[in-house]
């Protein structure tokens, strides 16, 4: 079972300290230790060891804020899709309907003006680090039904198990992944399957369509920051979706 790696996030590196040797005492007689006290002038205290950099820290849903979604509703750090949705700037003066925090009905909005040819992406790389952009996802978990007795092969963590499933079980659809793999919670415990190896009389609870949302530097002089829905973008003059010529591969219009 292959999992399917969305969206990779570059950690900080790590810096070591070393010391330059000297030089080779091989063909030179050992000295005995005589005290030098002109020596001790002028010499330096030994340099503490170069304090290592901090790892970057992704966020975790607790550190977004959201108004106004009903209870039910949770957030996902990516968006979902082999290919996850995307979309370009093709007009020049382009503004977007935002907000501050991410929000479930109409709240004050942000008209936000984004870049000439800037493609936001999960994969475009260098405009997510150059404009320090998140795409997060709310996510309504619901409910489905074991039919038929089942075993499946399931992965939990970074390994594979076996899992079974009797009839009458109930899971807790999470969220999408891609290519049919999917997030599924059962007693308290997360696992990612694919909908193909359930048995095909499974009976799914249908319940609200995903909203996917992007955090923006606007492109205005105080750099403001704004989250765009992904329905509200598509839908402003001058924003249309990006055509992928590769999987992972992502850039901004030529």
């Amino acid at each position: 079972m292959i999992r399917t790696v969305l969206y990779a996030a570059s950690a900080g590196m790590v810096l070591t300290a070393c010391n330059p040797s000297g030089p080779d005492p091989s063909n030179e007689a050992p000295a005995p230790e005589i005290a030098d006290e002109t020596a001790d002038e002028g010499a330096s205290e030994p340099s503490a060891p170069e304090a290592e950099l901090e790892p970057e820290v992704l966020p975790s849903p607790e550190d977004i804020p959201t108004i106004g979604y009903p209870d039910g509703w949770e957030m996902q750090l990516y968006w979902s899709g082999e290919y996850p949705n995307a979309f370009s700037v093709t007009q020049e003066g382009v503004t977007v309907m935002g907000h501050e925090t991410i929000t479930y009905e109409v709240y004050p909005p942000i008209y936000c003006g984004l870049p000439y040819k800037a493609t936001y992406s999960p994969w475009n790389r260098d405009r997510n680090d150059s404009d320090r952009i998140e795409y997060v996802s709310m996510v309504y978990p619901t409910t489905f039904t074991i039919k038929e007795d089942r075993t499946l092969t399931v992965l939990v963590g970074d390994g594979e198990e076996e899992l079974s499933l009797k009839t009458g079980d109930q899971l807790i659809y999470k969220s999408y992944i891609a290519e049919g793999f999917f997030i599924a919670e059962k007693d308290g415990v997360q696992y990612e399957m694919n909908e193909g190896d359930l048995p095909q009389s499974t009976v799914f609870e249908q319940g609200p369509e995903d909203q996917e949302w992007v955090r923006v530097t606007c492109d205005d002089a105080e750099k403001t920051r704004a989250w765009i829905r992904y329905d509200d973008a598509i839908g402003a003059p001058g924003v249309e979706p990006y055509e992928y010529t590769g999987f992972a591969e992502a850039a901004d219009l030529p």
